[in-house]
């Protein structure tokens, strides 16, 4: 290597270089840095062991680690504990030192450590990124996220106090030491990028990464620049770095360091060495300067907003703005009447159009108060009073029953039994009704719900189902229970008066003294029957006896009335509900008929017996008035 690299010119040299040399001596002076110190501080910085090396990596690793946990965790203490253990700072400013004196070994080596350290804090950072249980953006990360040209000026000073503590050692700058840590803040952004990277968000990894390059460039810009002010360029590091390469093993250190000495002694070689980091700030700068644009912009639009918002009517209860990435929203909830609300709507439009440069998007939405409450009510009572011109909509009606009867035949389920008929209600404030009457078993909770559903979908409406099955089992009784089974017959018969597709069919028990089948059971109820003898038949008979009187009340039911209730003997009480027609009754043969009559004749009263009537029709079973007489 060339011996006298970095040495103080000789006398006679360039006046120009003499007076360089000049400025430099005063400005060192005027700060207490002697000659021998440059030297000093220099040779400490080639000096670097393995066991210093251990305990940097050990450093840098554990404010990552913290730093990590402190910006997922939005603390700002510790993310500042996390600055403090960071050495990042060191080898940064000694590429600045190589770069200024032109060493090319303390350059690279201050580079490669520079470059490893980024590596190794990123990928730490997204590891444990990825082993964490959430992933939420903090006002921490998101701090890091929006670098602006003004985070490129705090680099700037942060960069000349990093070199005044590297030239200045001692207790008197431990203070300013630990503010530059904490000022530049070099490991956090590192760790968001690596965040960025677990959680695969890009926009969270390029701000940081660009805040750490804007970091990165101020410090190597301004180190270079103070080193140079103070002289260091005129350290000879010649014999130094002989010795720190006789250290080195052979290998790509040795050999690069070679190659850059050549570029380093040039006679131009530390223009070069400054336009290197210059270029990088130059390169960050420009989009620094618009994220900066961007963010006095939305402070101006915010900051009108706000005023506008504050001059507002206090019937204004609640307000939100937000601002992001060029668009303004407001959402405003106002007490007043709606017309109002619109009035707001639009004055703030113009408003917030005509201060931001872009149409906004607003919201205002009215509540009504006490006086916009009267004011609908005086509307609605003048509305009542006017005369109301109703337009009938048959067309539309018919439609929706067509569509409602189509649905329910397609969703109706056949275990239910056939579907008679169905009803629509419309409740107050509640969905519309549909009962479905059916013979069969009920649908049950979860079929109902299933019916619903389908009706919903296939008409686009709220509606719910209820249930109105009627039981396809017959109600059976013996002659003594005519009473209970006509309670329970008078409800199922009124189906069939409701519904004009069911019939009802009836069979009741002969009168006493008679069997089932011989002629009407009304019409023999008290004919030609002799009394009974003292302690034969009593039960029978008296259970004969409530025949009439049962069968009188079944006659006066609503039912009965219908053509579609058929009634006949029977021996049993007995009705069953359907939506088939009754089957007709068997005709009595011709002999049994014959011989019923002769038995008849000779009635109690002298009277021939009636003819019976006709089984199967309204009036089978019917006795006429004084059917009862003899049997008083």
């Amino acid at each position: 290597m060339n011996q006298d690299r970095g040495r103080e010119p000789q006398a006679g040299g360039p006046p120009s270089a003499h007076a360089g040399a000049a400025f430099q001596e005063r400005i060192a002076a005027a700060f207490g840095i002697a000659p021998e110190a440059r030297e000093a501080i220099v040779r400490t910085m080639l000096d670097r062991s393995a066991r210093g090396a251990a305990g940097y990596w050990l450093q840098l690793l554990l404010a990552m680690g913290i730093a990590s946990l402190g910006l997922v965790l939005g603390s700002g203490a510790v993310v500042i504990g996390a600055m403090l253990i960071s050495p990042l700072m060191g080898p940064i400013v000694e590429l600045g030192m190589g770069l200024a004196i032109g060493s090319p070994f303390l350059a690279l080596r201050s580079f490669t450590r520079v470059a490893f350290s980024i590596v190794a804090v990123v990928t730490g950072a997204a590891l444990l990124t990825l082993t964490l249980p959430f992933h939420e953006v903090t006002a921490e990360i998101a701090a890091r996220t929006s670098p602006t040209a003004l985070d490129l000026l705090i680099a700037i000073f942060c960069a000349i106090a990093a070199a005044y503590t590297t030239v200045r050692p001692g207790s008197d700058t431990t203070s300013t030491a630990a503010g530059t840590a904490i000022g530049i803040a070099l490991v956090p952004p590192l760790c968001v990028v690596g965040y960025g990277i677990g959680t695969r968000v890009q926009s969270i990894a390029s701000g940081a990464a660009l805040l750490f390059t804007a970091n990165l460039c101020a410090i190597l810009l301004f180190a270079i620049v103070c080193f140079l002010l103070l002289g260091y360029n005129a350290v000879s590091t010649a014999e130094l770095e002989h010795a720190e390469l006789a250290k080195q093993k052979p290998g790509a250190i040795r050999r690069v360091a070679r190659a850059l000495e050549v570029f380093f002694e040039l006679r131009y070689g530390w223009i070069f060495r400054v336009m290197m980091p210059l270029a990088l700030l130059g390169a960050v700068y420009f989009p620094l300067r618009e994220a900066l644009a961007r963010v006095s912009w939305e402070v101006r639009v915010r900051t009108a907003i706000q005023r506008m918002l504050d001059g507002l009517p206090q019937s204004t209860v609640r307000s939100s703005l937000t601002i992001d990435h060029g668009a303004v929203a407001v959402r405003l909830v106002t007490l007043g009447r709606a017309d109002e609300a619109e009035r707001i709507e639009q004055d703030l439009r113009d408003k917030i159009a005509a201060v931001a440069g872009m149409t906004p998007k607003v919201d205002v939405i009215a509540v009504p108060d006490s006086s916009a409450l009267e004011a609908m009510a005086a509307s609605v009572r003048s509305t009542a009073a006017a005369p109301i011109d109703v337009v009938r909509k048959e067309p539309e009606l018919v439609l929706l029953r067509q569509e409602l009867t189509a649905s329910l035949a397609g969703a109706w389920p056949h275990a239910a039994g056939p579907l008679v008929t169905w009803r629509l209600r419309f409740p107050d404030n509640e969905p519309a009704v549909v009962e479905v009457v059916h013979v069969g078993p009920a649908l049950g909770d979860a079929a109902a719900e299933l019916l619903g559903r389908e009706l919903r979908r296939a008409l686009g409406a709220e509606i719910a189902v209820e249930d109105r099955a009627i039981s396809p089992e017959p109600i059976v009784a013996e002659r003594a229970g005519g009473w209970p089974w006509l309670h329970e017959a008078r409800q199922a018969l009124a189906w069939v008066d409701e519904v004009e597709s069911l019939h009802g069919c009836v069979e009741v028990p002969p009168a006493a003294g008679e069997k089932a089948g011989e002629g009407s059971a009304p019409a023999r109820a008290g004919e030609g029957s002799a009394p009974a003898r003292a302690g034969e038949g009593s039960a029978p008979a008296r259970a004969g006896e409530e025949v009439a009187p049962v069968l009188a009340a079944l006659r006066s039911l609503p039912a009965l009335r219908a053509d579609r209730v058929h009634v006949r003997e029977g021996a049993r009480w007995r009705v069953v509900v359907s939506v088939a027609p009754c089957a007709p009754s068997a005709p009595a043969p011709a002999d049994a008929g014959a011989a019923d009559a002769t038995a008849a004749a000779p009635s109690a009263s002298g009277a021939p017996a009636s003819a019976a009537s006709p089984a199967g029709t309204g009036a089978a079973g019917a006795a006429p008035p004084g059917a009862n007489e003899g049997a008083r």
